[in-house]
């Protein structure tokens, strides 16, 4: 009995040192693999480059991209709901707000399909 409170010890310590790191690996699991400007962009999503665009305006800058994604919709909504919290945007579902600025989410349809629209545009 006195052997097996210090094995008992070795393993919750152990369980304890493993659970962080499999919580940031699926944390970096989630992260975007591209950028646009500072907008992150969901792994898996394809962005329709001659949809979208960018540029600065007088009141701030607007942001357009279309992208297709195989992933379902509550997925993309939690991954946005996620990665935009962690950039310091609020809001979710969707509509986001950070500063000046607005971030806006939704499935659109479009001449080559039924695409995401990531819309950031000045408040």
């Amino acid at each position: 009995v006195r052997f097996l409170v210090p094995v008992a010890i070795l393993v919750l310590a152990a369980c304890l040192t493993v659970m962080p790191v499999a919580i940031n690996s699926a944390q970096a699991e989630s992260q975007p693999t591209s950028w646009v400007g500072d907008l992150p962009i969901m792994e898996g999503m394809v962005i329709e480059p001659e949809l979208g665009f960018a540029f600065d305006s007088p009141g701030g800058r607007i942001v357009l991209v279309f992208a297709a994604s195989g992933e379902a919709e509550g997925g993309v909504l939690s991954f946005y709901n996620s990665a935009l919290a962690n950039l310091g945007w609020t809001g979710g579902d969707g509509n986001w707000q950070r500063g000046e600025e607005s971030l806006t989410l939704a499935q659109v349809d479009t001449s080559v399909g039924r695409l995401w629209r990531i819309r950031l545009s000045p408040n």
